[in-house]
């Protein structure tokens, strides 16, 4: 069984960047640069390959590295972390020892907003209901589990889109709406520098407005109640609009996506 690392990133000048993410198994970099080229580079016993591309979105780039790699075990990786140096002996065992689970959402240690976030507490199955939380840089996953059933990154949400988040959502709610068996796992395997946030401008009208748009695409039939549901939960996200706005927002995001 092997591993490879698949990086989204953007106007990388180097397949030397692997360094600075500490890669250390096979990998496929997506350099969104706006040229197509290729190079690849021999270390050891592992190779790294990076794909330069024209096109735009984290969908997109995730697509062309999953579309193009070899191994059987994939981890999505962004270009804002340092993974843990023995991420792939971690990965790997859960696999082995889990032949069930189709994909893993690892723990991972974020540091944002001067805080230390880690959303892995236990280890459980996720279902629609409390998978929503984990980023994609915590999924790891069996790539011809991911093929057979046809699961891909969209293309409509996420960085270099309109809406600059939720694909990572769409995608493991995808895979539970298909079947695959989606677990946690307590085994940290990297560490998130986030504050450099290419999407997020606080919490204002074009994020509850792109909110309702996900909650369309994630629950069709349900949106209103998760829309309700949401605005509950969380009652940090008001400070620059009132509840009230924000609801008409995320209302109004949602009929739009229908449009």
């Amino acid at each position: 069984m092997k591993l490879e690392v698949i990086v989204s990133t953007m106007n990388k000048k180097s397949i030397d960047f692997y360094k600075d993410i500490n890669i250390k198994t096979d990998a496929i970099i997506i350099n969104q640069n706006g040229k197509n080229e290729y190079e690849e580079k021999i270390i050891d016993d592992y190779k790294i390959r990076m794909f330069s591309t024209d096109t735009k979105g984290v969908g997109k780039s995730r697509n062309l590295g999953i579309l193009n790699a070899n191994a059987d075990i994939l981890l999505i990786c962004d270009d804002d972390e340092v993974l843990d140096d023995d991420y792939d002996k971690k990965i790997l065992n859960a696999f082995e020892k889990n032949p069930d689970v189709d994909f893993f959402v690892f723990k991972t240690r974020i540091y944002q907003g001067g805080k230390t976030i880690e959303k892995v507490k236990e280890e459980k199955y996720l279902s629609l209901y409390n998978c929503l939380r984990y980023g994609a840089v915590h999924y790891a996953f069996r790539r011809d589990r991911i093929l057979k059933k046809n699961i891909f990154f969209t293309t409509y949400f996420g960085a270099g889109t309109e809406i600059g988040s939720g694909e990572d959502s769409i995608f493991i709610t995808d895979a539970i709406k298909k079947g695959l068996k989606v677990k946690t796992n307590k085994s940290l395997i990297a560490e998130v520098y986030n504050d450099d946030s290419t999407w997020f401008k606080g919490y204002d009208e074009k994020f509850f407005y792109d909110k309702g748009k996900l909650w369309k695409a994630l629950f069709p039939k349900t949106t209103r109640l998760f829309i309700e549901q949401f605005i509950l939960r969380h009652p940090e996200f008001f400070d620059q609009i009132d509840k009230k706005k924000a609801r008409k927002l995320l209302v109004k995001g949602a009929k739009d996506f229908v449009k």
